[in-house]
């Protein structure tokens, strides 16, 4: 999965990003062009379980690419999705939104005051204008093709829908799309389509506060669709915390009242929000976690592995994560009858380890 950290200068986007990839401002590159890039490790602690009961050769974790852009808004200038920023976010699946709640220090907020609705507000309204910057071109096209006879009639009726929505001040992914009106959007890359989640930034001393708790009551009231991907931090900390070692960087969380790191609980609401879930592959050569969308079907989940899994798929063989590891192996499971044999069409689940019967 590829996720953009977005946001306006000073918000602490970088810092956070650093808290996200273990990385430090020293490889920052100076003068880079583009977003600055880091892969994480996925530390599904189903991975490592199944790894100490197989004792492979190689133990493979899902991976999430982080995308730190720079500020977009700078100086109190009117935000612009500039070319550079719109041919870089491609490839996107979801935006982590870095709004600044911490208070004023060393580092005054460009727009004059931390106001974290106006940052929000201002963000998003760049987002929608430039979604319907693109719609408005495409209509003022698609209406010449309508007077030349062309059949166009239906993509016109789906992009005036999504005009409608923008103007309303919301998000095209709160649309109720058929797929094939999604597929057809696919093309455009609209920004708005993306699951967007607001990393709120705190100072520690700000955690668990009514302050906090607020802010966030008032942003569902504006934005009921974003209710759903909150997410408060204390970004300096959680960066500082991310340098130390697994066990002093319990010690401190524990300390700061938090139970989960950054890392792990935005990994947990970016799967939440993309629809993803993760199936297991094992043996003594790898045991291996796959990530997929909620609800593929087993025949699709195994080209994920292979085409030719894919193209020559006979059955799969699932039994859940749970119940292998309470019985101990694949052999207790086969004979407690634990093992499964599913068809092409199974929908996968969450936790399932499956072993794909094919031929080819």
């Amino acid at each position: 999965m590829r996720i953009g950290i977005i946001g306006l200068p000073l918000s602490g986007k970088t810092t956070l990003f650093e808290a996200l990839t273990g990385s430090s401002p020293d490889d920052h590159k100076a003068g880079r062009q583009g977003p600055d890039i880091k892969v994480v490790k996925v530390m599904d602690e189903r991975v490592t379980h199944l790894a100490e009961m197989y004792q492979p050769k190689k133990v493979t974790y899902a991976e999430m690419e982080y995308l730190d852009f720079a500020g977009i808004v700078k100086d109190g200038e009117k935000g612009e999705m500039d070319g550079a920023f719109l041919k870089s976010v491609g490839k996107i699946e979801a935006f982590v939104h870095v709004v600044r709640v911490f208070p004023e220090s060393v580092f005054p907020h460009p727009l004059g005051g931390v106001d974290p609705l106006r940052d929000i507000e201002r963000f998003h309204t760049d987002l929608i204008l430039s979604d319907l910057s693109i719609i408005e071109k495409r209509l003022e096209r698609l209406q010449k093709d309508l007077k030349r006879g062309l059949p166009v009639k239906e993509e016109i009726s789906l992009l005036e829908r999504c005009k409608d929505t923008l103007e309303e001040e919301s998000f095209l992914n709160q649309l109720d799309l058929e797929e094939t009106a999604r597929q057809r959007l696919k093309g455009f890359d609209f920004l708005t389509m993306r699951p967007m989640i607001v990393a709120l930034n705190v100072h520690e001393s700000q955690l668990g506060t009514s302050e906090v708790d607020q802010l966030m009551e008032k942003i569902e009231k504006v934005y009921p669709f974003l209710s759903d991907g909150l997410f408060v931090v204390a970004g300096k900390i959680e960066m500082e915390i991310a340098q130390l070692s697994d066990e002093d960087a319990a010690v401190f969380l524990e300390d700061l009242g938090i139970k989960e790191s950054a890392m792990n609980r935005l990994i947990h609401l970016c799967y939440r929000k993309l629809g993803r879930i993760s199936f297991f592959t094992v043996g003594k050569d790898e045991v291996k976690a796959w990530t997929i969308p909620e609800g593929l079907p087993a025949v699709k989940a195994a080209g994920v592995i292979h085409s030719d899994f894919e193209r020559g798929f006979i059955k799969a063989e699932v039994i859940s994560y749970d119940d292998l590891m309470r019985v101990g192996g694949i052999p207790e499971a086969r004979q407690k009858g634990l093992l499964r044999l599913e068809g092409k069409d199974y929908p996968v689940r969450d936790g399932d380890v499956i072993t794909f019967r094919f031929n080819v």
